[in-house]
């Protein structure tokens, strides 16, 4: 008898649960958000525009309100007290893995989103050895040795797309700090095409239907196990030949679970895919908001040089403890973050029906809440329009006055541990353009693009360059 594939089964199984009436005679529902096309609800919308969909609904409705999306209820949740709720959620009440089964076919099965809440913790506990203060300290001095290498390339004066440059130059460190400099100095076209094919499987579709035989989804499968075996043969090589390694992959090479288990090799090539998916395109974009943020607001870019004279001196090295130090360039960093998070929605899918202001949630509908509109809320952050380093600063800390308001990295148990890497990354690289070059926008707008789940300025994205001579300013 002919076997059905598995994976027609499941596309089969989410495109009838999609074409299935949506229900909506759970009582004591939150509003519904007006609009919508029939069947596919107000899905085209979170596609095309999202944020300002949310924002809408805010607007409208305040903290709650409802979505229609393809066989499933979508509730939106902002404001501080819906966002504390909604981190705050346990495991059993509401699932991750449920959420996000659109990462599966590329961090492979039973790897984190796709494994039991207990089984996800372990594996995201290999990371904090990786980042750890010694370990830190050495990425930081790779960090500065690619901004010295990927920079000091560029001639005295052109014009570059900062998307592209920052998608490039924080692959490279990424990939340094993950698989170790060897793999960064060897890093092949292969590499970067198969990592553009998994990214390139990732959009709205795959959000309902992970499994539809599209084109973009067949070159991501075939990319995953590539990359798998890409992966495999240098882990066999460590294997082989045991050094001392100061990189991730060593570390999860090392790693054993709580009954001893030791991760096999697909599992590793996973968590390795994880952490790159959650720091390296997100960081990319973020450096290119930081270059138009302080193209458009001069005065700040003047007073982070000025930091980096106060910091440095006349000296030409850059440590780990100079990168610290650079509070205002920090602030610079999370109000990029603030204003333009890189993950416009998080998402989790209800287990248990719950009660929230006064409105019931039922089982299986869909939780989103938004760092994009959270970080424009007035009521958490003054003046939300505003750039405004500053805002994070002694006697403000708007950040830690609403704990569950500045949520680009997450919020409580869920925060994502990743944010003192790519903190540090970004201040290693802004700090040697800042030293070293002025800038200058080409581009009378900088649109955002919500076409991908990664939310960036919209391609190209033109800066001016020039590079300053040394008499200048001393690095």
């Amino acid at each position: 008898m002919f076997a059905v594939p598995e994976t027609v089964k499941q596309t089969a199984s989410t495109l009838w649960s999609t074409l299935q009436p949506l229900k909506l005679d759970t009582p004591g529902l939150p509003p519904m958000l007006p609009g919508g096309l029939p069947w596919v609800g107000h899905a085209v919308e979170l596609r095309t525009d999202p944020v300002n969909m949310m924002r809408r609904g805010r607007a409208m409705f305040g903290d709650l309100f409802c979505l229609r999306m393809p066989g499933t209820l979508g509730v939106a949740m902002t404001g501080h007290a819906a966002q504390e709720r909604y981190f705050r959620m346990r495991d059993d009440e509401v699932s991750q893995r449920e959420a996000y089964q659109l990462m599966t076919p590329v961090f492979g099965k039973g790897i984190a989103y796709d494994a039991e809440p207990h089984i996800m913790k372990e594996q995201l506990g290999f990371f904090h050895q990786a980042l750890r203060d010694s370990r830190l300290r050495s990425y930081a001095a790779g960090f500065v040795a690619e901004a010295e290498h990927t920079f000091g390339k560029w001639g005295q004066e052109g014009v570059v797309n900062m998307l592209d440059v920052g998608n490039e130059v924080t692959l490279y460190t990424s990939t340094r700090c993950l698989l170790g400099e060897k793999m960064r100095h060897n890093l092949s076209k292969e590499f970067s095409q198969l990592y553009h094919d998994l990214e390139g499987g990732i959009n709205v579709v795959s959000f309902f239907a992970p499994y539809l035989p599209l084109p973009s989804m067949r070159r991501r499968d075939r990319a995953r196990v590539k990359m798998g075996e890409l992966i495999g043969r240098i882990i066999d090589a460590r294997r082989r030949d045991p050094q001392v390694h100061e990189d991730i992959l060593q570390t999860l090479v090392e790693a054993r679970y709580a009954d001893g288990r030791a991760l096999t090799e697909d599992e590793i090539t996973g968590l390795i895919l994880t952490i790159m998916f959650a720091g390296h395109h997100t960081s990319g974009v973020t450096f290119s908001w930081i270059a138009i943020l302080l193209g458009q607001h001069p005065h700040i870019a003047r007073r982070l040089i000025e930091e980096q004279r106060q910091i440095l001196g006349d000296r030409e090295t850059l440590t780990y403890d100079d990168l610290n130090q650079m509070k205002l360039l920090e602030g610079t960093i999370k109000e990029a973050l603030r204003m333009f998070p890189p993950i416009h929605l998080v998402m989790r899918r209800v287990l248990k029906d719950f009660e929230f202001g006064g409105y019931n949630v039922p089982a299986n509908a869909m939780l989103f809440a938004s760092p994009a509109v959270s970080g424009r809320i007035p009521e958490i952050f003054a003046e939300p329009q505003r750039f405004d380093p500053d805002r994070y600063g002694p006697g403000r800390e708007e950040d830690k006055k609403s704990p569950y308001g500045h949520i680009a990295f997450g919020a409580g148990r869920h925060r994502c541990m990743g944010i003192v890497f790519a903190q540090l990354q970004l201040r290693a690289l802004w700090s040697h353009l800042l030293r070293n070059f002025e800038f200058e926008l080409q581009d009378a707008s900088y649109p955002v693009d919500y076409t991908n789940l990664i939310a960036g300025p919209s391609s190209p994205c033109r800066i001016r360059y020039r590079r300053i001579k040394r008499t200048t300013i001393t690095s």
